[in-house]
């Protein structure tokens, strides 16, 4: 990931766990937090390509999550 796409992808992240806080469960915010702690670890320079790779994923993934568990509780709310 190019730095300033690392350095985007951190800020949204935490954007969107300050945002959906009180909503998530706390597997996913430690899921979270442990995505947004490995992006800075790699935004650092101190991980290998393939291990960025992987956090990389993982941030999509934990992405993906959250806003399936966002528009699930939408859908509750109706």
């Amino acid at each position: 990931m190019q730095q300033n796409s690392m350095k985007n992808c951190i800020l949204t992240l935490e954007k969107l766990r300050d945002a959906y806080n009180s909503q998530l469960d706390t597997s996913t915010l430690v899921e979270l937090n442990a995505v947004i702690d490995d992006l800075k670890m790699a935004d650092d320079h101190t991980e290998s390509k393939a291990t960025r790779s992987n956090s990389s994923l993982r941030a999509i993934q934990v992405i993906a999550d959250v806003i399936s568990l966002v528009s699930n509780i939408k859908d509750l709310m109706m």
